[in-house]
């Protein structure tokens, strides 16, 4: 049922998160994330501590930790630890316990090139609209039995504007992982487009949301520029498991493989959160990471013609299409932005699968992934193909 087919390759995007690993020379510290079989214990850290690290973050979702150390000791650990190069010598018996080590990866969210964020707001209040993607996947028909009411979706991006008269009702907390933020205030824009396709109130002014009743959590990993670390991804998946969050949507994504970040997100499926992520905005490339994990939904993007958007990237992990080409929706500082990318589609899924669980609480992810594989619009090829996967997402 779930087309994918897992390359070792890692591209956070869609928005999009072209991703560069942390080097340096020397006694300088990299970022890296040590995985070990187990959960470490006190006395692991200890000799992390002791060679230099700084740990900055104790997993829960995955047996590893994130943190600073200088690179003399990761290289250390690595040869002698994994790659047992060193042909005398004892090794430290924490090497029995490491599994894999690999550096952290700087993220940054790079938007669509044609994007204009940065135009003239909308008014303020303005009149309520319903956005033409809202109505291309026939969601308001839907609101008869389900509005999402009580659905908790982490949004992991770059925040949301808890204050947004269209979002405020909705947004029921968050936390952040960039370092002297504002608590998950979104100062990008890009968190907040996306948490407003999902569930902007249904209240007279500026957008309705597919969802328009579904809890929002904003899960920072990003700051103002859009940029971040895989360590802090990681991190607010941890923290949306440990939430009891149902639905985690990322647009966001990356071009290279993470040991880490799959286990992250398998880890999180398999603890009963439904996964959605971008597919990438490389005018066709392959779909991007973490999208094209198996335990993730892969979303491309269509216009308003259903056409698959020339930016949006496709290949055999994907698994549902959804509007992703000038879409209208709530953006920082109180205003509206319309935005086009697999960043902007791949809300339109996360809302619906919060129509789906505020009806169907019970439903596990494969099951709700094949609710909608069946339900979704068939375009393109007849049955399954790498453009639109298993067609339009289907709200209704």
């Amino acid at each position: 049922m779930f087309r994918k087919i897992i390359i070792p390759v890692l591209l956070l995007s869609l928005g999009f998160l072209v991703l560069t690993a942390s080097a340096s020379d020397g006694n300088d510290k990299v970022k890296a994330i040590v995985l070990f079989k187990d959960k470490p214990a006190p006395d692991d850290i200890v000799y992390l501590e002791r060679q230099g690290g700084a740990v900055k973050y104790n997993y829960n979702i995955i047996n590893a930790v994130a943190l600073e150390i200088p690179e003399k000791a990761y290289n250390k650990i690595n040869e002698t630890c994994l790659k047992r190069e060193e042909a005398t010598g004892r090794q430290p018996a924490i090497c029995e316990k490491i599994s894999n080590i690999e550096l952290d990866q700087q993220v940054h969210l790079i938007g669509k090139p044609d994007n204009k964020e940065s135009g003239k707001p909308a008014p303020f209040q303005p009149e309520q609209v319903m956005p033409w993607g809202i109505k291309r996947i026939d969601a308001e028909p839907s609101w008869g039995k389900s509005t999402g009411n009580g659905t908790k979706v982490a949004v992991v991006d770059t925040g949301i504007d808890f204050q947004h008269p269209d979002l405020a009702g909705n947004v029921k907390g968050g936390v952040s992982f960039v370092k002297r933020s504002k608590g998950y205030r979104d100062d990008n824009g890009h968190g907040t487009h996306v948490a407003g396709t999902i569930a902007a109130l249904n209240n007279e002014i500026g957008v309705v949301g597919v969802a328009p009743d579904a809890w929002l959590y904003g899960v920072k990993v990003l700051d103002r520029k859009g940029s971040g670390w895989l360590s802090d991804v990681i991190a607010g998946i941890d923290w949306s498991t440990a939430n009891g969050m149902q639905v985690i949507t990322m647009s966001l994504g990356s071009s290279g493989s993470s040991n880490s970040l799959k286990m992250a997100v398998d880890n999180a499926y398999n603890q009963g959160i439904v996964i959605v992520a971008a597919a990438g905005n490389d005018y066709g490339g392959t779909v991007s990471y973490p999208a094209r994990y198996d335990s993730v939904i892969a979303v491309t993007a269509t216009d308003s013609g259903d056409n698959i958007a020339s930016f949006s990237n496709t290949g055999q992990e994907a698994e549902l299409a959804a509007p992703g080409v000038g879409i209208y929706s709530t953006y920082k500082g109180g205003s509206y932005a319309t935005l086009s990318g697999t960043s902007m589609a791949t809300p339109h899924v996360t809302g619906t699968v919060a129509l789906l669980l505020a009806s169907n609480e019970s439903l596990k992810p494969p099951e709700v992934r094949k609710r909608l594989g069946d339900t979704a619009t068939d375009l393109g090829a007849t049955g399954w193909d790498n453009y639109y996967g298993f067609g339009l997402v289907n709200a209704s």
